[in-house]
C-alpha cells in the first residue's frame, strides 16, 4: 500500500512539471506614458527590472537593450505587442516574457498623485499572464492628527514602484492550451487618431486554419460592428470613434457556421482627442530693421507646446495691417524650435517699413486646431533723423537737438574729442529720450571733433562726426529700397 501512495504522488509531480515551465529571462519595454505630463521622471521599468532582479534573481533585459529592436520592427506603440512581435524578443534574446509598463497619472503639487501599471506577456502566445495597477496620492498616507502626508511626487512613485515589485509573483508558469483555429496576420485602423464621432476606416487579415469565418466584428467602445468580407481572408469596414476622449483598444470577434465564437486581440488601440493644441510663442526682437547691420536684423519666433501633442500639421503668418498675407511657412510633424523672418514676402521681396502681425496655427493627428492670437510686430529700417544746432561762445557749446522718428530712442551718445581722438567730454544714455538742450564746458584746445550717434528701439543707427564750429547738421537719411532680399525663413539663425 505505501509503495503505491509514493508511486502515485511520483507520477503527479511529473505531470506537473510536465504541463508548466518557469519564466526566468524577462524583457522590459519602455514606458508608455499616456498622463499628459511631460515631466514624468526617467528609468521608471528599470527601476521595476532592478527591483525584480534583486528580489528574484531574474535575468532582465532593460528597455536600452531593445532600441535596436524597436526599431527594426516599427514598434512605436509601447502599451501593446503583437504575436509576432513577441516571437521576435523570444528567437532574439530569448526571453520567457516581455513587461509593459504604463503610466496614467502624474501630477505634482500639494498633494501629488501617480498611477502607474504592468503587464506580463509571455513569448510563446502572447498572453497576458499577469498584470497589477497601483495609485496613490500623498493624502492617502495622511495618518493620526494629520501626519505622514506625502508632498514629494519622487516619494510617491518609490511606494508605487515598490507595491508592484512587492506583488510581483515569485514566477510564472505556462498552461497548455489548444491550438489556435484563427490568427491575425495585419490589423489596422486609419486614421489612429481621431477627434470624437469621426469616421475611421479597419481592415483584418485573418489566418483560418480550419473554415474560414462566417462574420467578423470589430469591438472597440462598448460597441460592436460589423465587418464585410473581401477577398483572401480580409475583411474592411468604417466605424464611427467614441465622443469621449481616450484610449480604446480594439479586439475581434470572430464566428463561425457553427455558431462559435473567438476573439483575438489587435495589440492596437484609437486615440481620440477632443482638445486643440495649446503653445505658446515668445519673441526676440518683435521690433526690428532687417537692414544686414547685426542689430535686429530679424524677427524671431520660439513655439512651444503647452500639453503634449502628436502634431501634424504647422503654419506661421505674417499679416499686414489690411490682413493680407505677407509671409506664410509651413511644415509637418514637429513644431521648429525657431525660425526668423527678416522682413521678406514670399517672393522674397522686401516688405516696407510697417505694423505687422505673426499668427501660428498646428493641427494635432487628430484633426483639432490651435491657434495663437496675432502678435504685433514693427519693422521699420529707417534711422533716427537728428537735427543739430551747434553755438560756440566763449568757452561753451551749446546744442540745440532736434529728433524725429516713429520709434522712441533706445540709446544715445554725445562726445567731444580732438584729432587724436582724446575725449574730452562724453554723454552715454540708455532708454531715453535726448533732450533738446545741452550745453558743455570746453577745454583750451585747438581741433575740437563733436561725435553724435543714437540708435532707436528697432536698432537703426545714426552717426555723424564732424569738427566743433558753429553750424548746423542734419544727421540719418531714409535707405534706399532693396529690389530683393536675400533671406528666407531661417531655422538656423
Amino acid at each position: 500500500m505505501f509503495k503505491k501512495i509514493v508511486i502515485f504522488i511520483i507520477i503527479l509531480n511529473l505531470s506537473k512539471i510536465c504541463l508548466s515551465e518557469e519564466f526566468k529571462r524577462i524583457a522590459f519595454f519602455p514606458l508608455e506614458n499616456i498622463s499628459g505630463s511631460s515631466e514624468i521622471p526617467e528609468g521608471i521599468p528599470n527601476r521595476i527590472a532592478e527591483g525584480l532582479h534583486k528580489k528574484y534573481d531574474f535575468e532582465v533585459i532593460l528597455p536600452a537593450d531593445l532600441k535596436s529592436f524597436l526599431f527594426r520592427n516599427r514598434i512605436r506603440r509601447l502599451g501593446s505587442v503583437t504575436e509576432a512581435q513577441v516571437k521576435g524578443l523570444k528567437r532574439e534574446f530569448k526571453a520567457d516574457a516581455v513587461v509593459i509598463t504604463w503610466l496614467d497619472l502624474y501630477e505634482k503639487g500639494n498633494n501629488p498623485k501617480i498611477g502607474v501599471g504592468i503587464r506580463v506577456v509571455e513569448t510563446e502566445t502572447a498572453m497576458v499572464v499577469w498584470g497589477d495597477y497601483t495609485s496613490f496620492t500623498g493624502e492617502d498616507f495622511t495618518g493620526w492628527l494629520g501626519l505622514g502626508k506625502i508632498n514629494s511626487v519622487d516619494d510617491l512613485m518609490s511606494k508605487a514602484l515598490k507595491k508592484l515589485v512587492d506583488n510581483f509573483p515569485p514566477f510564472f508558469k505556462k498552461d497548455p492550451t489548444e491550438k489556435a483555429l484563427f490568427a491575425l496576420e495585419r490589423f489596422s485602423l486609419f486614421p489612429l487618431a481621431v477627434h470624437g464621432g469621426a469616421m475611421v476606416h479597419t481592415s483584418v487579415h485573418i489566418v483560418s486554419l480550419r473554415e474560414p469565418p462566417e462574420k467578423v466584428f470589430l469591438l472597440l467602445g462598448g460597441k460592436k460592428w460589423p465587418l464585410k468580407r473581401k477577398q483572401n481572408g480580409w475583411w474592411e469596414g468604417e466605424i464611427q470613434s467614441p465622443q469621449e476622449e481616450g484610449h480604446y483598444f480594439a479586439r475581434i470577434k470572430i464566428v463561425t457556421k457553427n455558431r462559435s465564437i473567438y476573439f483575438l486581440d489587435t495589440a492596437s488601440y484609437l486615440s481620440v482627442d477632443n482638445t486643440p493644441p495649446k503653445l505658446r510663442l515668445s519673441y526676440e526682437n518683435p521690433i526690428f530693421s532687417p537692414n544686414r547691420d547685426g542689430r535686429k536684423d530679424a524677427l524671431i519666433v520660439f513655439p512651444k507646446l503647452l500639453n503634449p501633442e502628436n502634431i501634424g500639421l504647422w503654419s506661421f503668418y505674417v499679416y499686414n495691417k489690411k490682413g493680407e498675407i505677407v509671409r506664410k511657412f509651413e511644415g509637418s510633424g514637429d513644431l521648429p524650435l525657431g525660425l526668423a523672418w527678416h522682413g521678406e514676402t514670399d517672393e522674397f521681396s522686401p516688405v516696407k517699413d510697417d505694423i505687422y502681425y505673426i499668427e501660428c496655427k498646428c493641427q494635432d493627428k487628430a484633426g483639432n486646431i490651435g491657434i495663437t492670437s496675432r502678435k504685433k510686430i514693427t519693422l521699420d529700417k529707417t534711422p533716427p533723423k537728428l537735427e543739430v544746432v551747434i553755438d560756440l561762445k566763449e568757452n561753451k557749446a551749446k546744442f540745440n537737438i532736434d529728433y524725429e522718428d516713429l520709434l522712441p530712442i533706445n540709446q544715445w551718445e554725445l562726445s567731444i574729442t580732438d584729432k587724436d581722438e582724446n575725449i574730452y567730454y562724453n554723454l552715454r544714455k540708455e532708454n531715453g529720450e535726448i533732450p533738446s538742450k545741452i550745453e558743455i564746458p570746453l577745454p583750451k584746445k585747438k581741433e575740437l571733433f563733436f561725435l553724435i550717434e543714437a540708435f532707436d528701439m528697432a536698432g537703426n543707427k545714426t552717426e555723424y562726426k564732424t569738427s566743433l564750429i558753429s553750424k548746423k547738421v542734419v544727421a540719418g537719411e531714409k535707405p534706399k529700397e532693396k529690389k530683393k532680399a536675400p533671406t528666407v525663413w531661417d531655422y538656423n539663425f
